[in-house]
């Protein structure tokens, strides 16, 4: 039997809310604050695809109450945060961090249970739509998606990563929570919660499995690609910074386009990103150029 199917026959084990955590970043440092809201929108379709039945949240904190349109809901609740702007691109990991505790001591107040299981969300990534009902057939204390997807924006197309995904992006962490581990206020920064923040004076997402494991919440592997990380467009923190497009890892990674689509329309809920993913010819001639590229560095090493 499949780990997937193990779980998709299981009986539901697990307790609690269950809450997607996304901070939204400022539209004072926004390159195009129409992307970021168009962005937002598909991840709250994703998420809300992905939270399947019982009790959910998807917590948005930010600057600006960014407008959802069709992707609002009673599901959503959007916070303002009391907190300044940050001043640069390089600052945008510690006001994500402060957004972040910012939803934690909010929960902590709003919570109707004493338990949560907390989806740490970027505003533009996407989950897979059988993550919560994943989530919630098992019960372990914390979960790292390894297996997912990394849409490249630029280039329209779709790339697997089955190893260390959530070394690459940051939507990759989940984790239960009582009410007591959460923050009191966005400013405490000594809660079970506020110990996975971000670089330079936390550890970031890539060693969130560790953290975990040394507050006693030791994490399992989603058994499936459950997320992907959109990257190479303009808003991206990455780019942001003034840093390289990412590239594929190898050609083989790159999923041709037949597959491509209907993993990002139905599986990930975003139908539109899917209509962008480049034809058969592109595709074809970008793993080409890629091959050649790796080729020629194997042999000048």
């Amino acid at each position: 039997m499949s780990a997937l199917f193990a779980w998709k026959s299981a009986g539901v084990s697990a307790a609690g809310d269950l809450v997607f955590a996304v901070p939204l970043k400022p539209s004072a440092v926004s390159t195009s604050w129409r992307q970021v809201e168009e962005n937002l929108r598909r991840t709250a379709r994703s998420a809300r695809a992905a939270a399947g039945f019982g009790r959910v949240q998807i917590v948005i904190a930010g600057h600006d109450l960014p407008e959802l349109g069709d992707a609002d809901g009673p599901d959503v609740s959007r916070l303002l945060v009391p907190f300044a702007v940050p001043g640069s691109p390089a600052e945008g990991k510690r006001d994500k961090a402060r957004k972040r505790r910012f939803i934690g001591a909010w929960l902590r107040q709003h919570l109707p249970a004493d338990e949560v299981c907390v989806v740490f969300l970027d505003a533009d990534d996407l989950l897979h739509r059988d993550l919560g009902q994943y989530l919630r057939s098992t019960a372990a204390p914390s979960y790292v998606i390894e297996d997912g997807y990394v849409l490249a924006t630029d280039r329209s197309l779709l790339i697997r990563h089955p190893h260390a995904f959530h070394r690459r992006c940051g939507s990759t962490f989940i984790c239960r929570f009582d009410r007591g581990e959460l923050p009191e206020t966005w400013e405490d920064e000594d809660a079970a919660f506020s110990q996975f923040g971000s670089t330079p004076e936390q550890r970031g997402h890539q060693d969130y499995d560790a953290v975990a494991a040394e507050l006693g919440k030791p994490p399992i592997a989603v058994p499936f690609p459950a997320a992907v990380y959109v990257a190479n467009h303009a808003e991206s923190l990455w780019v942001s910074k003034g840093r390289p497009l990412r590239t594929a890892a190898h050609p083989r990674l790159i999923v041709p386009p037949r597959r491509a689509r209907p993993i990002l329309g139905r599986d990930f809920s975003a139908p539109d990103w899917a209509a962008t993913i480049a034809g058969n010819a592109r595709t074809y001639a970008i793993v080409a150029q890629t091959a050649a590229t790796f080729t020629v560095a194997r042999l000048t090493k």
